[in-house]
């Protein structure tokens, strides 16, 4: 008897055993997919993000039209840029344009910030920088 009953004992654990690889198994997959959803919901938030800034750009864009030509271009400039003093928009602009004032370029820069498109912010040593408002 002292044979069978470690035959029984190995034959438990023998099936313990089995059942601990099928429930690894199972948590396995139960991972994989898991990880496909998750990655398919990043994927979605990203494109929502992106959607949501190209939303923003456009709204951008179509105030500054009202605002001229040169308008437009300054907050595309901004866009891409980000912040940047009066001479470097000016130069930008010469560069985009062919020709930019920096009197021209501070005129609209004060209409741009009275339609709340661009705002100040302070660089190295106090120097005053555009930048596009940021809108909620």
């Amino acid at each position: 008897m002292g044979d069978t009953s470690l035959e029984d004992r190995i034959n438990e654990l023998v099936k313990k055993i089995n059942w601990l690889e099928d429930e690894l198994r199972k948590e396995k997959e139960t991972n994989v997919l898991l990880l496909k959803e998750l990655a398919i919901i990043r994927n979605i938030l990203t494109m929502s993000s992106l959607t949501y800034n190209s939303s923003k750009k456009i709204v951008l864009l179509s105030r500054s039209l009202k605002a001229g030509e040169l308008a437009k271009d300054i907050v595309e400039i901004l866009m891409t840029e980000g912040p940047l003093n009066v001479s470097q928009l000016t130069n930008k602009l010469k560069e985009v344009r062919g020709k930019a004032s920096r009197k021209t370029v501070s005129a609209k820069l004060v209409e741009l910030l009275s339609l709340g498109l661009v705002e100040t912010v302070e660089g190295k040593k106090s120097e005053k920088l555009y930048k596009l408002k940021d809108s909620e």
